[in-house]
């Protein structure tokens, strides 16, 4: 009975609420073993902002109808406010939060959230300013900043972290070319000395970047349990390779660290060079690779997810490949090894948000830039079934959550956000499983910057301005000039690819043809491009059980509270 009470603690509420059903003897091993109320106290755990809602309840109504009824409770009522309906709308607020403070001369550009933190980083608010980016890390619990890592010449990408071992981990190109791209580990939390670590990834070739960055808290690689892991997919010595690093904390001197050659720099401080990099006494941190995976095709490697079980990333081919098909590579964590390459999407269709499903381990749900959500089937390696949705604008404009054992993705257009859910029954069918997976794919509601889009096109403008003494040359009239230069071009090689007479001719044809499909490419970029620039629009999604926060371009930060939803006034509708 105690190693069940192990298991279960391993498992999450929706399969112990399945398992509860199947006997009298298991629904009382699982009230013996008080797993809600570890359940309640797990939730409260991971998302603070939750406690004032549980706490209270929970001393009066724990006796009267156990912990299960207020969890089950919780989740029915944020459910219902985060569901289309007519009768209450969420709390919108802009800018007016503890986590939007900025300096005068800086705008946000990127925005991480988590239970405990929020996360933004600031770069320059226009062409004029200093490109230099900070990072600051915000307690929700204080509503103070608790973190501010500043003057970083190369913008933060991929920032990813973990609260429970106070790392945060980001991924720089480094402004001199021939310099590798790096991790920089930070703390998350302030101390005197919050840098950790430079860790050199040794990517090579200059279109060779890292391209996405996942990481793991209490994560089993075999039997060994690892504190935090990293899965990077790079390139590496000219191949496509995914490496999964092992973070540590540990303390590093001529003691605990006695092969290396220890020196001095010119501040004093002590450290010892390694193949990746200097690491410098004190308590910092180790990165060890657990794990590594060569993909046999030249590509670059895009989004990616990873459990003990499975791990998923998309190859994005180089565009002088002859296949350019989007494969979704499978790989098998047992003996780190690919499991399957399966085409996903199109030639030229990034993937833009992937997860691998929490109730249905071997379902793999993934995004892409045309708007089709797809579910494939680790274990046998095809898809499953395809639905379109609003096609999301870019990378950071999709964000999954895992909503009590439900997938939730949010994807961001020009001004709206769409939520859907993707609901797996927990044991499906012998017959849904040989045919297609019975599945609910529902699209909850849509949530809007619209309104407040004309206060912000001043911004934007203003942000757009060319820097002191430059010829102030609108952006606009610029691109419709190279627009109008290019459909020049374009008339000018349809005149001439005409019927071929002579076979040597063809070739001469075909090189136009080309060309022309080229200009033509070109040009839609082109008024992409200028729809891009001078509008306002949704530059990054983030959300946690009760919010959606919604960054702009123009560096605004909306906030969108369910769990303040508010009743919609009846007097508007009969008017």
């Amino acid at each position: 009975e105690d190693c069940l009470g192990l298991i279960l603690d391993l498992l999450d509420p929706v399969t112990v609420a399945t398992l509860e059903k199947t006997s009298r003897h298991m629904y009382s091993l699982i009230q013996t073993h008080q797993y809600w109320r570890r359940a309640l106290k797990k939730l409260v755990l991971k998302h603070p902002y939750l406690g004032h809602k549980i706490d209270t309840e929970t001393e009066e109504d724990t006796g009267k109808q156990g912990c299960k009824a207020v969890y089950k409770n919780l989740a029915k009522e944020l459910n219902l406010f985060w569901k289309k309906n007519e009768r209450f709308k969420p709390l919108t607020m802009r800018n007016d939060q503890y986590f939007c403070e900025k300096d005068e001369r800086q705008k946000v550009v990127s925005m991480k959230v988590t239970g405990n933190f929020f996360i933004t980083v600031l770069g320059p608010r226009t062409r004029s300013d200093l490109a230099v980016f900070s990072i600051r890390v915000f307690d929700r619990n204080t509503k103070k900043k608790i973190n501010e890592i500043s003057n970083l010449i190369d913008k933060p990408e991929y920032l990813v972290f973990s609260p429970k071992y106070n790392i945060l981990v980001a991924k720089s190109h480094e402004t001199c070319l021939s310099m590798p791209d790096t991790l920089n580990i930070w703390t998350l939390e302030f101390q005197s000395d919050s840098f950790l670590r430079a860790y050199h990834l040794k990517s090579s070739g200059l279109g060779a970047r890292c391209t996405a960055l996942v990481l793991k808290e209490d994560i089993f690689f075999g039997s060994l349990k690892k504190d935090c892991v990293v899965m990077c997919p790079t390139r590496y010595n000219n191949k496509s390779v995914v490496r999964f690093l092992a973070l540590t904390r540990a303390s590093f001197c001529p003691d605990s660290f006695p092969a290396g050659a220890w020196k001095t720099d010119s501040a004093g401080d002590r450290f010892v060079k390694t193949n990746n990099g200097l690491i410098y006494e004190g308590h910092k941190v180790a990165v060890e690779e657990v794990g590594r995976v060569h993909i046999p095709h030249l590509v670059q490697l895009g989004v990616a997810d990873f459990t003990d079980k499975w791990a998923i990333l998309f190859s994005e081919a180089p565009k002088e490949l002859p296949d350019r098909n989007i494969h979704l590579i499978v790989l098998d964590m047992a003996n780190m090894s690919i499991r399957h390459i399966l085409k996903a999407y199109e030639p030229r269709i990034a993937v833009y948000g992937a997860s691998l499903h929490q109730q249905e381990p071997d379902v793999a749900v993934a995004v892409g830039k045309d708007g089709y959500l797809k579910v494939f089937d680790l274990d046998s390696g095809r898809e499953l079934t395809n639905q379109r949705v609003p096609k999301p604008m870019a990378r950071t404009n999709t964000t999954i959550i895992d909503f009590f054992g439900t997938t939730r993705f949010m994807l961001g257009s020009i001004t709206d956000i769409h939520v859907f859910d993707l609901q797996f029954p927990l044991y499906p069918s012998p017959e849904a499983k040989l045919d297609r997976i019975e599945r609910r794919r529902e699209h909850i509601r849509t949530v809007s910057i619209y309104g407040e889009v004309w206060d912000m096109v001043e911004e934007r403008a203003l942000q757009l301005a060319p820097p002191p003494g430059v010829h102030a040359l609108d952006p606009l009239m610029q691109l419709q000039q190279n627009l109008a230069a290019l459909n020049q071009v374009n008339q000018a090689i349809e005149a001439n690819i005409v019927r071929p007479e002579l076979p040597e001719e063809a070739d001469r044809v075909e090189q136009l043809m080309v060309e022309f499909r080229a200009v033509q490419q070109r040009i839609h970029d082109l008024n992409q491009e200028m729809e891009a620039r001078i509008s306002v629009a949704i530059e990054a999604v983030a959300a946690d059980l009760s919010h959606i926060f919604v960054l702009t371009n123009t560096g605004d930060i909306m906030t969108f509270d369910f769990c303040e939803s508010s009743p919609i006034d009846e007097s508007i509708g009969e008017d």
